[in-house]
């Protein structure tokens, strides 16, 4: 009996240790984000870039890398001999964006250009870098009446 009580007790506490201690890490965050996901961070190589619904990128995934070398020759984005860095398309993702790369990677400035370029087109619903998101802190919350000690 006493043996029966001992399994027991060792599986219901497993039972509940295991989801306890998953669930303390998640609770914890991680890191908190060192840039938002519209900034730019000093380097960037991928990029998220989502068409709007019909167009033709957004219909045919292997016109992507080109549309996005075009917008990055256009906004002066090429090497010493005027060549464009490479444009890969690497996946597209569950909501309809595609992620890309490009190679050698681009300064802050040269990605801002980029985006900025992508986000003027009438067929991009949206170009963003793509980055790490993490949990953390939310913005600080200002508190009404007077501050408690």
């Amino acid at each position: 009996m006493h043996r029966r009580h001992l399994h027991f007790a060792r599986r219901f506490g497993a039972a509940f240790f295991v989801p306890a201690l998953l669930l303390s890490g998640c609770a914890m965050g991680g890191d908190p984000p060192a840039t938002t996901s519209t900034e730019v961070s000093a380097m960037q190589q991928r990029f998220i870039v989502r068409y709007t619904p019909g167009s033709a990128p957004e219909r045919d995934p292997a016109l992507v890398a080109d549309r996005i070398a075009q917008s990055a020759r256009g906004a002066g984005l090429v090497d010493g001999k005027g060549m464009p860095g490479k444009v890969t398309w690497l996946r597209r993702l569950a909501v309809g964006a595609d992620v890309v790369s490009v190679d050698p990677e681009l300064d802050a400035a040269q990605a801002q250009r980029l985006l900025d370029a992508l986000n003027a087109e009438p067929d991009v619903e949206y170009a963003e870098p793509d980055s790490r998101m993490t949990i953390g802190p939310g913005p600080e919350m200002r508190m009404r009446g007077p501050a408690v000690d």
